[in-house]
């Protein structure tokens, strides 16, 4: 860990926090950090690794970037991903303009309720026609000057960034806190992670390329891939509007079915997808498909007897999520019972050298992750929330922080998401007797921002780096003030190039991607209008949904530590009632297969041989995506969205 290579990782979240905005929003290209695998900061990578490296050790070898720096600049731009695009600044800016503008249409009311109740310095403005909203949404007229009103902005972006600030923080520590029971004790596989570090083992030494890339079966794996990302672009070359993606036609298949009327969707298939639950265990990646397709037909039974089932299946797998996230975070706390009595103890003082290898001090952990709680509790009884709801919000928001970050570490799953919603969750517990107006609507408004899209949560990627962290050696402590700042360099530049590039340029409702404007903020308003007038549209507690969920988790638990022979792991139930997993599913089914076939049919070297094929299968991808993005910048040609899930 060098000053340099400190350097070159805050120039590259700089350019990454610029960048992508505009490719995701203006161009509508193929998201350069749109789920767990940003693919922006891999192809970066490797643009050091092929090319930088190599063209240095031609001129001197100690101008080459070691394995150390390399990693650093991955750490910092993993980390700011979760900036720049639906981890924070999609939803962010839409969020806090939209609700005067969305009630300029006929069928919402939000005047006396949302507008009226949210709290000074949550929204931009409350009324429609003001400058600044009017300018956000249609954008700026040719041959005008873009003006960003950054006074009027003020307020808003210092509300919520000392949230924001609150709860990157915590992550943090949390992660720190939970790092040696993952990686040392369970020793779970984290496939991202495990992605760089293969790639550049051996870095530094004769001859120029590290071993992984000098394989053959990482080269067949390169090649393979590049091929068949060249047959998918191919129809944009003769006219077509995008490629060709991979799938099989699940959905006509059955479409004379009962199965038509469930969430089955075609099977798709992609490389990266496949590589990475090929990494993983059979048992995760089994689970993976199998929990989805019994979801599946869970709700085709659910469908023949829906009339007894309150609030309808959806409702119904929402909040048996809810139950079953709650029962595996507390499950996970169980397993990690010891670690945690240590951490405790060596954070008061009674133990010493527990935590001497590990980048995040327990001491600072434990007590500075207590600091984060109280001042959320204090930005919460500042904006109307009570302490007893904002607690149970706090716990509900670490279940969903914990829950995707295994889902990541463990499952190699690369876009998650879940059914149901924290601040629904809160106000259901409480009856509504609780919470006032404002604090609903912060309350939902912070969901919104934070946790209802959470294919870029920050999470995964702080646990990723930490994971990587253990080739610092000594100064890995020097990890966390570096990630830190490169967080604060990606706030900046992606508030920037979202405002001033982005949405008052173009316009929000002119852009590649509107969801954020459109069903993203009327799924924060219109339940924060019910929830106001105390309607029966309000959120309610399925209580028996969520008890089965929770039942459904500990006895998969059970089951997994008791018995040695039980094939399947129970992360897959986690995500199976979630849209994230739809398009995944034929991928980790793929990749099930062709692990299951080897492990069956081969030996360990054909084994060993098949991770570096699909490592070579990753870094193809990553090279073809980075080319291309880069192509679109030039030419403004648009590929689609082919070769990752969005």
């Amino acid at each position: 860990m060098t000053w340099r290579g400190f350097l070159i990782g805050l120039l590259a979240v700089l350019g990454l926090a610029l960048l992508t905005p505009v490719n995701d929003y203006v161009i509508g290209n193929t998201y350069l950090t749109g789920n767990h695998f940003p693919v922006g900061v891999f192809f970066f990578l490797l643009v050091l690794l092929l090319l930088l490296n190599v063209g240095a050790r031609l001129v001197h070898r100690r101008l080459a970037l070691k394995r150390g720096e390399l990693m650093l600049v991955l750490c910092m731009m993993l980390v700011s991903a979760t900036v720049p695009a639906s981890g924070l600044m999609r939803y962010w800016f839409p969020l806090t303009t939209s609700p005067a503008y969305l009630t300029q249409r006929p069928d919402f009311f939000w005047e006396q309720t949302v507008l009226a109740k949210a709290p000074e310095g949550l929204i931009l403005s409350t009324d429609a026609h003001a400058p600044e909203v009017h300018h956000f949404f249609h954008g700026t007229r040719p041959g005008e000057v873009v003006r960003v009103p950054w006074r009027r902005w003020a307020p808003v972006l210092t509300s919520w960034g000392i949230f924001i600030a609150i709860y990157y923080l915590g992550t943090f520590l949390l992660m720190g806190i939970l790092r040696r029971q993952w990686v040392d004790n369970e020793r779970l596989t984290f496939p991202i992670a495990r992605y760089p570090l293969e790639l550049t083992g051996g870095e530094g030494e004769r001859p120029f390329l590290p071993p992984l890339i000098r394989s053959r079966a990482f080269l067949w794996g390169f090649a393979a891939s590049l091929i068949l990302g060249m047959v998918q672009i191919s129809p944009v070359f003769t006219g077509a509007e995008t490629g060709m993606d991979l799938r099989v036609p699940v959905q006509e298949m059955f479409a004379d079915t009962p199965l038509a009327r469930t969430p089955l969707r075609d099977a798709r298939i992609f490389p990266i997808a496949v590589a990475l639950a090929f990494l993983v265990p059979a048992d995760v990646s089994l689970g993976m498909w199998l929990f989805y397709i019994l979801m599946c037909l869970q709700v085709h039974f659910m469908n023949v007897w829906a009339p007894p089932v309150r609030g309808g299946t959806g409702r119904f797998l929402e909040w048996q999520q809810a139950g079953a996230f709650l029962a595996f975070t507390a499950g996970m706390f169980w397993m990690a019972r010891r670690h945690l009595w240590q951490v405790l103890l060596t954070a008061l003082g009674r133990s010493r050298g527990a935590d001497e290898d590990e980048p995040i001090s327990y001491r600072l952990s434990f007590w500075g992750l207590l600091g984060c709680v109280v001042a959320a509790l204090a930005w919460y009884w500042y904006y109307g929330i009570g302490p007893l709801p904002a607690l149970a919000l706090m716990l509900f928001m670490m279940a969903v922080v914990i829950v995707h970050a295994r889902l990541v570490c463990q499952g190699g799953i690369i876009l998650t998401n879940q059914a149901w919603n924290p601040s629904h969750a809160m106000y259901a517990l409480f009856g509504g007797w609780a919470l006032s107006g404002p604090a609903i609507v912060a309350a939902q408004m912070q969901t919104g921002i934070l946790w209802s899209d959470s294919r870029e949560i920050l999470s995964p990627h702080v646990m990723n780096s930490l994971r990587i962290g253990s080739v610092f050696g000594k100064r890995r402590r020097l990890l966390l003030p570096a990630l830190l700042v490169g967080l604060v360099v990606a706030l900046v530049a992606g508030t920037y190039s979202s405002l001033q590039w982005v949405y008052y340029p173009h316009g929000a409702v002119n852009l590649a991607n509107t969801h954020a404007i459109n069903w993203g903020s009327i799924l924060v308003y219109r339940p924060a209008h019910e929830m106001i007038r105390r309607t029966s549209a309000a959120p309610e507690m399925h209580y028996g949904a969520v008890a089965v969920g929770a039942v459904a988790m500990v006895s998969l638990q059970f089951l997994r530590t008791t018995f040695y022979w039980w094939p399947v792991n129970p992360l897959g139930f986690l995500i199976s009632a979630s849209w994230a997993i739809r398009p995944m599913w034929g991928s980790f089914l793929f990749g099930w297969l062709i692990k299951v076939v080897i492990l069956r049919l081969g030996s360990g070297a054909t084994l060993r041989r098949g991770r570096r094929f699909f490592l070579g299968v990753v870094t193809s991808q990553v090279a073809l995506i980075g080319v291309l993005t880069f192509i679109s910048l030039v030419t403004g040609v648009r590929f689609g969205f082919l070769f990752l899930p969005s």
